[in-house]
């Protein structure tokens, strides 16, 4: 009886509430393979494109303002 408590709240629970990656975790999808390497995700992971493109540019973003810190 808790535990369909516990589901029935989750459900309810607001799409900010339930954090970005909160997934469940049934095995791994390739995202992208290119010359050998390959980029997995978790299965559960709805957009795993979205998030590797977004961690790619955040971090783009972040060296390009310690560069200029350091040559200024």
């Amino acid at each position: 009886m808790d535990e369909s408590n516990e589901a029935n709240q989750e459900k309810n629970k607001p799409w900010y509430a339930k954090g970005i990656l909160n997934y469940k975790d049934k095995g791994s999808q390739t995202v992208f393979r290119f010359l050998g390497i390959e980029l997995t995700a978790p299965e559960g992971l709805k957009n795993p494109g979205t998030v590797y493109i977004s961690f790619i540019v955040v971090n783009i973003i972040v060296f390009f303002i310690l560069k200029s810190f350091v040559t200024a």
